[in-house]
């Protein structure tokens, strides 16, 4: 299970790097990782998103850097807020930043395509992938705290 934990990471990792070397080729500025993540998955549901929606889809629940991925996003020109209030504020594209995360992913496009056309059969084990990964996904995610808990009583 280490081995696979560790490939997991291993290609988070190889992931980060490329997404945040395609940003800085495309867009001219360095952002983070996360903070191109934050952007595509604005861009990937062509609608405005909330802090604890995007915190939820990407499982992260650090809320202060979500905000200031956000501002540093805004202040570039690429998102905007819309809305007030707690439970009422968005988050969507500017045309800037729709126009980076559509250039993003006709680049991922690329490089998926071109590996699938020299690997058949790998469309399928990457669905399989998804779906293992979501599962450990739930796993981990309902055994938060329990390691602590396991040595008491």
């Amino acid at each position: 299970m280490q081995d696979l934990e560790i490939a997991v990471q291993r290609a988070h990792e190889g992931l980060v790097r490329w997404q945040v070397d395609q940003f800085e080729q495309l867009g001219g500025m360095t952002l983070s990782g996360a903070e191109v993540t934050l952007l595509l998955l604005i861009a990937e549901g062509g609608r405005a998103i909330s802090i604890k929606e995007m915190a939820r889809i990407t499982n992260r629940v650090d809320i202060p850097n979500i905000q200031y991925s956000l501002r540093k996003l805004a202040s570039a020109g690429l998102t905007h807020k819309q809305g007030a209030g707690r439970s009422g504020v968005s988050y969507s594209l500017t045309e800037k930043g729709s126009q980076t995360a559509a250039e993003m992913r006709s680049a991922r496009e690329n490089l998926v395509e071109r590996a699938l056309s020299e690997r058949p059969g790998m469309a399928v084990q990457l669905q399989s992938a998804l779906t293992v990964l979501e599962e450990l996904t739930g796993l981990y995610g309902a055994a938060e705290g329990s390691a602590g808990s396991a040595g008491q009583g």
